[in-house]
């Protein structure tokens, strides 16, 4: 790590990648034992056998070390204390500054624990945030990241040289022995080792690559072939559900028409049986006048039949006056005359009876004719109806088998369903935070320095106003800051995400005022206090083939431009047009980094190797552009 100068010119002290301390229960001849350490040398003193080898033993173990390269044990059972089942070794690693390991997620200080068991299981690790005291992880690759990403090589002798391996290389010294130890010190062995697989990888890559390459023309005519096959099946189940709909919109059809024709039937049948119903009115009507008639006809017999009876003892009387037989003969004649009369008169009334039943009978075979001829359309009708229940009962199966293979697509839909359901979520989170970036530009438009965090006008205000012991504050470091190429935009203000809001003061008093006032306007930007002295940075830099960070950027203050070599190392960070390029220049000093280069950007935001990850390639996490 690079460290910063102060005032007094000595280095500052490392903020990651330091054993705070370290914690031993029940491991070797240590019961309980805390080693606290400070950050740069230690020396730790003791008779032979109180235990001190035993803390760099733990050391090794707790960072991922095999138990093999300890050289005190065969196994990680063998280092528990005699009479216990479990050991465990706890450690405090400092994790801080612009280069610390997931700061968000590990918090400044990272805690190390690991468990060994007698039972002869696999000992466990457990990482936890030193400041929240979270667990965050349990497994061992996420260790091994960390001292990857802090440069602790456990292995490495040069970085841990337990005692039994110093004994061993001051007795076997020669020079075969020296330059292998000189080999594992530096990892070149582990390089070469590595670069061999690699090359191994590659070729079978490009043998793979070929291959493909060779059946990729015939994979593409089995593309198309089954593209155009989907494409016919899509026409015919467009085609199917078609034919569906009008089938059924046809059954339809004639179940109206159907229904309609015996509607009109219906209302025939009504209209003749009112006209039955006059008709037997009208006959009941008829029949009740004879009636009347015929009780008429027999009270004039009756007459008739008593005036016989009273002219018969008037003829027998020979001796009545002629004036009297007479007038009984010319009442006879009227009586005559009146029974002709009513005779003709029922004979009349007979035969308008007759002509009435005629109609009746009549009516009533036109009535059975009309209603034969209903009934026979009915039973066409009901035929027809019957032979289309019978077409549509077959469609209605064929319906129900296409229904359970509809059902079983409808199982991969409704996952499909859900995952839109997932998308549209997603889709209205990104329009939410989309429409808080449109207010957020609405806010920077009215002022660009809101670009920089919230409070940030008012912050400089009371700056200018506010009385300082050294200089006035600079900041935000971002606004003394300009691109000379917009293309590089992402990648730069990823790099120096976390400084561009940062503030400038050269002593702790400044910074106590300062965040006062950030207090005040509610901003959050951060503040380092620095040394303002403009030392000469020019030594440090790289060829002049190189594009650097500090090369890309116009920087309007001299002391944001020292702060940012100090804090972001901008003048040998190289940046390149394509990540090829990048793998070249990394590897071209014999294997290793050009004079002055710690690392290497590409344009389409990749990190081609740095210090603490050597030649290894990463996607940056670029941070996402306002405008």
């Amino acid at each position: 790590l690079r460290g910063k100068q102060t005032r007094h010119g000595l280095a500052a002290e490392p903020e990651f990648g330091v054993v705070e301390s370290i914690e031993l229960v029940d491991f070797m001849c240590h019961e309980k034992t805390v080693v606290n350490l400070t950050p740069r040398l230690n020396f730790i003193t003791g008779q032979n056998g109180s235990g001190k080898s035993a803390i760099l033993t733990a050391l090794m173990v707790a960072l991922g070390g095999k138990v093999s390269v300890t050289n005190r044990a065969t196994s990680l059972k063998d280092l528990i204390r005699g009479g216990k089942s479990t050991a465990i070794v706890r450690i405090r690693l400092r994790n801080r500054g612009s280069e610390a390991y997931c700061p968000e997620t590990y918090g400044q200080t990272i805690v190390i624990e690991r468990q060994l068991s007698s039972s002869g299981s696999a000992s466990s690790y457990k990482i936890t945030n030193g400041d929240t005291r979270a667990v965050v992880s349990r497994k061992k690759e996420d260790v091994v990241n960390i001292t990857d990403h802090m440069g602790i090589q456990v292995d490495n002798p040069i970085n841990m040289l337990s005692q039994d391996a110093a004994r061993e290389f001051l007795a076997t010294t020669n020079p075969g022995s020296m330059y292998m130890f000189f080999l594992k010190g530096t990892q070149l062995f582990q390089l070469s080792e590595d670069l061999e697989s690699v090359r191994l990888a590659i070729a079978r890559a490009e043998s793979s690559i070929e291959r493909k390459k060779e059946v990729l023309p015939e994979m593409r005519a089995e593309k198309k072939r089954w593209e155009q096959h989907y494409e016919d099946m899509r026409q015919a189940r467009d085609l199917s559900a078609r034919l569906n709909s009008l089938g059924q919109q046809m059954a339809w059809a004639l179940v109206e028409e159907a229904e309609a024709d015996v509607g009109q039937v219906d209302e025939e049948i009504e209209l003749h049986a009112k006209k039955v119903a006059l008709v037997d009115e009208k006959i009941e009507s008829e029949n009740a006048a004879i009636e009347e008639i015929e009780q008429e006809v027999r009270r004039i017999h009756e007459q008739v039949e008593n005036q016989l009876a009273q002219v018969t003892p008037l003829q027998d009387e020979r001796s009545a006056p002629a004036s009297t037989v007479e007038e009984i003969k010319s009442q006879l004649r009227v009586y005559k005359q009146t029974e002709i009369e009513i005779n003709a008169e029922a004979r009349r009334i007979r035969e308008r009876i007759d002509s009435l039943n005629k109609e009746i009978d009549a009516e009533r075979a036109r009535l059975q004719e009309t209603d034969q001829a209903g009934k026979e359309r009915h039973r066409s009708t009901i035929a027809s109806l019957e032979e289309t229940i019978k077409d549509e009962e077959a469609r209605i199966a064929q319906l129900q088998s296409e229904q359970q293979e509809y059902e079983q697509r409808s199982g991969s839909l409704s996952d499909n369903k859900s995952g839109y359901i997932r998308t549209v979520d997603k889709a209205k989170t990104i329009v939410s935070r989309t429409r808080s970036n449109l207010d957020d530009l609405k806010r920077q438009t009215a002022n660009r320095l809101n670009a920089f965090g919230r409070g940030i006008p008012e912050a400089l205000a009371l700056i200018k106003k506010a009385k300082w012991r050294g200089m006035q504050p600079i900041g935000p470091i971002g606004d003394c800051i300009k691109l000379r190429d917009r293309r590089w935009a992402p990648v730069i203000e990823t790099t120096l995400d976390k400084s561009l809001n940062a503030f400038l003061v050269d002593s702790h008093a400044d910074r106590v005022a300062l965040d006062g006032i950030f207090r005040r306007v509610g901003c959050q930007s951060r503040i380092i206090i620095c040394n303002p002295e403009l030392f000469d940075y020019s030594a440090g830099e790289p060829s002049a083939d190189y594009l650097t960070i500090l090369r890309a950027l116009d920087i309007s203050n001299e002391v944001v431009k020292r702060q940012l070599i100090n804090l972001n190392r901008i003048e040998q960070v190289i940046l390149v047009e394509q990540r090829a390029l990048g793998d070249r220049i990394m590897s071209s000093n014999n294997g290793s980094f050009p004079r002055n280069v710690v690392a290497c950007l590409s344009i389409d935001g990749y990190s081609v190797g740095s210090r603490s990850g050597g030649l290894s390639t990463q996607a940056m996490n670029l941070v996402r552009q306002s405008s």
